[in-house]
C-alpha cells in the first residue's frame, strides 16, 4: 500500500468526525499563504514551532509535499482559534502540552530539535505503547495526527494535484 492510499483512507475514516467543523475553513480558503511570516493566532511562537515539527514528522516530503509546504500549520492553528470554543481551546492547549513535554522529557531535548528519525522513533514509541498511563497522550497524538492529515487533504494543492476528484 503507497502513502496516497493510506491518506486516502485515512480521509475516509476521518472525514465524518470533522467535516462540519472544517466546512467552515474549506469555504474561507485553503489556499496556502505564500508568505512565511504567520504570526499564530491559537499557538505561542514556541508551540507553534513544536507542532510544525511534528506535522512534517507526521506527513514529511515525498513525492508530495510536506505538511507545512501546503499550510497546514497555519490552517490548524487558525481553526482552533476561530472554531473550538473557550473551554475546547483550554483542553486542547491542555492536551497538546502535555504531549509536547511527555516527548521532550523521552528524548531529552525539544522534540523540534530532534533528528527527523528521533522525532518519528518518538511518535511512533507512543502511539505503539500500551501502558495505560500513556492513554491519554497516545489519544492526544491520534487526535492530532488526524487533524494533520485531514488539513492536509483538504488543502488546494494537494486535492487539485495529488488526489482524485
Amino acid at each position: 500500500m503507497n502513502r496516497r492510499d493510506i491518506l486516502k483512507y485515512t480521509a475516509l475514516a476521518t472525514g465524518a468526525a470533522v467535516s462540519a467543523p472544517l466546512a467552515s475553513m474549506i469555504l474561507s480558503g485553503c489556499q496556502a499563504e505564500e508568505v512565511d511570516n504567520y504570526v499564530p493566532q491559537f499557538f505561542t511562537a514556541e508551540e507553534f514551532v513544536v507542532a510544525k515539527s511534528m506535522m512534517n514528522t507526521i506527513l514529511p516530503k515525498t513525492d508530495s509535499p510536506a505538511a507545512t509546504e501546503v499550510g497546514v500549520h497555519r490552517l490548524m492553528d487558525k481553526f482552533v482559534n476561530e472554531i473550538f470554543d473557550t473551554e475546547k481551546q483550554v483542553a486542547y492547549k491542555e492536551a497538546f502540552l502535555a504531549l509536547v513535554m511527555h516527548l521532550a522529557e523521552n528524548a531529552g531535548k525539544s522534540f523540534e530539535k530532534l533528528r527527523p528519525t528521533q522525532q518519528l522513533s518518538a511518535l511512533q514509541t507512543l502511539e505503539q505503547s500500551s501502558d495505560k498511563a500513556l492513554a491519554e497522550l497516545k489519544s492526544t497524538l491520534v487526535d492530532f495526527k488526524q487533524q494533520t492529515i485531514a488539513f492536509y487533504l483538504t488543502t488546494e494543492e494537494i486535492g487539485k494535484n495529488y488526489l482524485n476528484y
